[in-house]
């Protein structure tokens, strides 16, 4: 999926929560958060996988409908942030903060809230050097794979040196299976 397509995605998903949270809908969002919350759980288990899309909508519906930036759920949207800046780009967790920040915005009533605020901006920093760690190690984790199965393998059937050969496949494949 394109960066510009998740970005819009986050829009509608940032989006659709502020109008319930803002118009006579909000009397039923526990509804909504459970509609939402059985399809997330039904598509996990029948693929595996679970969507973020969904999660994204359920975090913004209970955060928006608690009082935005007054909520006590607030701490959620820094899980989210987090989660997402594991796996997407630096740039897009940046845009997703500042829309995030942006919806968040209508519930500013006060100094309080403002702290609040920033601190979501300024989480994209913090989720920034995460994701340019984890990718590190990502990189390093694969180099690695690649030198074992590569270089080294290569180099001790060479030797003739067949049971060490067998503890390098069985390496590999551990390090396969922890990722």
């Amino acid at each position: 999926m394109s960066p510009l397509l998740k970005i819009t995605l986050f829009f509608f998903c940032c989006l659709a929560p502020t109008i319930v949270a803002n118009t006579s809908a909000a009397t039923y969002s526990p509804q909504i958060i459970a509609f939402f919350s059985i399809i997330l759980v039904a598509y996990s288990i029948r693929f595996k996988k679970t969507p973020v899309t969904l999660v994204i909508i359920i975090v913004q519906t209970i955060v928006f409908t608690t009082g935005g930036l007054l909520s006590p759920l607030l701490f959620l949207e820094y899980f989210l942030l987090f989660s997402l800046s594991f796996q997407e780009s630096p740039q897009t967790i940046l845009l997703y903060s500042l829309i995030l920040a942006l919806f968040l915005s209508q519930t500013l009533i006060s100094s309080h809230s403002l702290i609040y605020l920033l601190s979501l901006v300024f989480i994209s920093p913090l989720a920034y050097l995460i994701t340019q760690k984890f990718t590190q190690e990502q990189n390093h984790k694969l180099e690695t794979l690649l030198w074992l199965s590569l270089e080294l393998k290569q180099k001790l059937l060479a030797r003739g040196d067949t049971k060490l050969v067998q503890h390098t496949d069985d390496l590999i494949q551990e390090l396969k299976d922890n990722d």
